[in-house]
């Protein structure tokens, strides 16, 4: 059987079909960035929880034998799942509105947005001390089942025009900027059709309004949270959805998840909400992450069966099925299919030896009504119901990943649930080069429910790179530690030195995470010998004084790469 040798980008998708050494090069970068999302998922965190490291049945699958592979489809509602769980008694028509526009009507005409959270919905779990703001914060933070929409409507009767799906991953866009932004601008203007869009409107800005350099690449960086990829309206001057905006939805983080998920355990094996409940990854109430835990744990100790060792199957991504349109009714008769229009991704893929992997690979799809039509989207009934939330479109298919399982005996033991121990280690948790997180941290994001959240919130983890030779680079490491503690000991290996000038309090969510927390942001200066070896370099962070042999390096924080 053929065998993978670099990991394909999402739904196969060629970018520079004009420029072969472009795309190669796009690959590698892909590679080299999943290979690290693959390392941290399979060290999982021996930190600060107990029974959640070494998760070593989970494998990369361009660095494994996967003939003997079987795969495995997962899917889910990309409907969102925890806006039901936590509001059970809502009407639809009010789950609709808040899915579309994190805000809803109530019975007195009043506009309202989500009601805090006040229960834990993990089986005898404690309820929260005080009410939680429900998140995830963001312009369309909620909308977490790794898909998100943006909807045109008609500013005169109000009627959608067009929506946009999305499930592409942000490492990905980052990925590619990284190689082109210029690339980046003109797949922005023909994916949503807005040519008016500016490379000025992609760059992330500072406080007073100028560029930021990344040092990586010494071109500006790239706002995630621009104002053509912000929010679930679209309109003629900002708006729209190119990728990912949650701050759970990433490849990263649904990696980590998968690798969690190889783990047997004491309780809940196969069952969706004892198993996260007892795991903890994921959100419980969503429908994704219960569902890919407690399949990805299925494949790795089946109730009866060889136990396997499981991966996603490359190309790793998330992605959109063709939607059932079987209860669909337009004015004409014209079936609605005819107004779905896959725009990024594929409706099939192949793997190397030829099979054909099951389900479609759609990243990017538009629902729309050309004009010529004389009708709307909101003139097309489902189910006799006339469309006025995307959030209807959205019930009507399902979100698709792909596991694979190799054999593997003897299994695996299984592990009691996962717990805090009594004393945590400093947590590596991501590292950036100052300029950018300084500019990152420091712009605020607004969302429906009006917690504090920045755009820290939305960085990657993607490792900065930093070049042979180079010295004294101001870079910022983020670790979950206490402020109090005296500054600690930091080291990527031979070859790499690194100077800790101070550390500060930061509060933002780690990409993956649902809500914020506290770390500590550690101000550090890193040279590199002209003698040092390229590549990814974990991080090791040591309390002052202590040996550092005793503590986890956190792997591929940085990427350091030759002259």
């Amino acid at each position: 059987m053929a065998q993978w040798t670099q990991f394909v980008t999402p739904g196969g998708q060629i970018d520079f079909p004009e420029d072969p050494m472009k795309q190669q090069s796009l690959v590698q970068q892909w590679t080299t960035n999943l290979t690290g999302f693959t390392n941290q998922g399979i060290t999982g965190n021996p930190w600060t929880s107990t029974n959640a490291a070494n998760q070593n049945w989970y494998f990369n699958p361009v660095t494994t034998d996967t003939s003997q592979g079987i795969y495995a489809p997962i899917q889910w509602s990309p409907f969102p799942g925890r806006i039901q769980a936590y509001n059970p008694s809502m009407p639809m028509g009010q789950q609709f509105q808040l899915a579309d526009t994190g805000y809803y009507v109530d019975s007195n005409n009043t506009r309202q947005t989500f009601p805090a959270i006040t229960t834990n919905l993990c089986p005898n779990g404690d309820a929260p001390a005080q009410p939680i703001p429900y998140g995830p914060y963001g312009p369309r933070g909620w909308q977490d089942e790794y898909c998100e929409w943006s909807v045109l409507r008609d500013p005169s009767t109000g009627k959608i025009l067009r929506i946009d799906f999305t499930c592409e991953n942000p490492e990905y866009w980052n990925t590619l900027w990284m190689v082109d932004p210029l690339k980046v601008l003109e797949l922005y203007q023909k994916t949503l059709d807005k040519p008016q869009i500016q490379m000025d409107d992609l760059c992330l800005h500072d406080s007073n309004g100028r560029v930021v350099m990344d040092p990586s690449t010494g071109r500006p960086a790239y706002n995630p949270l621009n104002k053509w990829n912000s929010g679930p309206f679209s309109t003629a001057t900002q708006g729209g959805a190119m990728h990912l905006t949650s701050t759970p939805n990433t490849i990263q983080t649904e990696i980590g998840l998968a690798a969690a998920a190889t783990i047997p355990r004491t309780v809940g094996n196969g069952n969706p909400t004892t198993l996260i409940c007892c795991a903890q990854y994921g959100q419980i109430g969503r429908n994704s992450d219960p569902t890919i835990g407690a399949s990805v744990n299925r494949l790795t100790a089946p109730q009866s069966g060889e136990p396997t060792m499981v991966t996603l199957a490359n190309p790793p991504g998330l992605y959109i099925q063709q939607p059932d349109f079987s209860s669909y009714t337009t004015p004409d008769n014209t079936p609605a299919s005819t107004f779905w229009r896959i725009v990024r991704g594929a409706p099939t893929l192949t793997d190397p030896n030829g099979t054909q992997l099951p389900g479609n690979f759609i990243l990017h799809a538009v629902f729309e009504v050309p004009p010529s039509y004389g009708y709307t989207v909101s003139d097309i009934s489902i189910s006799g119901a006339p469309i006025k939330w995307a959030g209807q479109v959205a019930q009507t298919f399902q979100m698709h990943i792909i596991g694979m399982g190799i054999p593997k005996t003897p299994g695996q033991t299984a592990q009691p649930c996962v717990d805090s121990p009594a004393t945590p280690a400093p947590q590596p948790l991501q590292l950036f080069h100052a300029s950018v997180f300084n500019a990152l941290y420091n712009t605020p994001v607004p969302n429906p429910v009006g917690q504090q959240m920045s755009l820290a919130s939305n960085s990657t983890l993607i490792a900065p790179l930093v070049t042979v030779g180079q010295q004294k680079v101001p870079m910022v490491l983020v670790v979950g530690m206490d402020l109090s503690s005296p500054k600690p000991d930091v080291s990527f290996g031979d070859g790499i030195t690194v100077e800790v000038q101070g550390m500060r309090s930061v509060t933002y969510a780690i990409p993956g995470n649902t809500y914020p927390s506290t770390s500590v942001a550690v101000d550090i200066l890193v040279s590199v010998a002209s003698t040092a070896i390229s590549g990814l370099k974990g991080v090791t962070v040591t309390p002052s004084g202590q040996n550092a042999s005793q503590f986890v390096a956190m792997p591929a924080l940085l990427n350091v790469v030759g002259l």
